[in-house]
């Protein structure tokens, strides 16, 4: 028993692993929304400035700043650096072995089902089928490590 819990104690801290990952490019995401809110009147420039040197993803985010507009890029980077806030705290949490934790990663996978379903099921790739896959058995075994009774460290 103490070796089977030891293991998905190894399969959660790479889930952990995972969300740490993902907040990280939340964040990017979160800053890059609000400078492009800040600097909003030469998303445009940039994006001609980048395309010409021939830095097409630069290019290409600039490009999408000035589609989503000012109040949008706002929401974008306020939603995307609570949800990246949220995965921090639930990761360092479970990291360390609060069970408030655990619950709270819990909550952050669950939170993730309905979207990654809805991409899964307009995407035509495996991929997406592949992701939803991994969040169920993650969100299976942090439950199950949450209802775990007694820890062994």
């Amino acid at each position: 028993m103490a070796q089977t819990v030891e293991h998905g104690r190894w399969l959660i801290r790479l889930i952990v692993l995972k969300k740490l990952l993902l907040a990280v490019v939340l964040l990017a995401v979160s800053l890059a929304a609000v400078l492009g809110d800040l600097h909003y009147a030469e998303l445009s420039d940039f994006a001609d400035t980048w395309g010409k040197a021939d830095r097409q993803f630069l290019s290409s985010l600039a490009e999408k700043g000035t589609l989503l507009g000012p109040t949008r890029l706002m929401r974008l980077a306020l939603v995307s650096g609570l949800y990246a806030a949220l995965i921090l705290v639930a990761a360092w949490a479970t990291w360390v072995g609060r069970r408030w934790g655990e619950w709270l990663l819990v909550g952050v996978l669950g939170l993730a089902l309905p979207l990654e379903l809805e991409h899964a099921l307009h995407e035509q790739s495996p991929r997406p089928w592949i992701v939803l896959g991994l969040t169920v058995i993650g969100l299976v075994l942090t439950t199950r490590m949450a209802l775990t009774p007694e820890r062994h460290q």
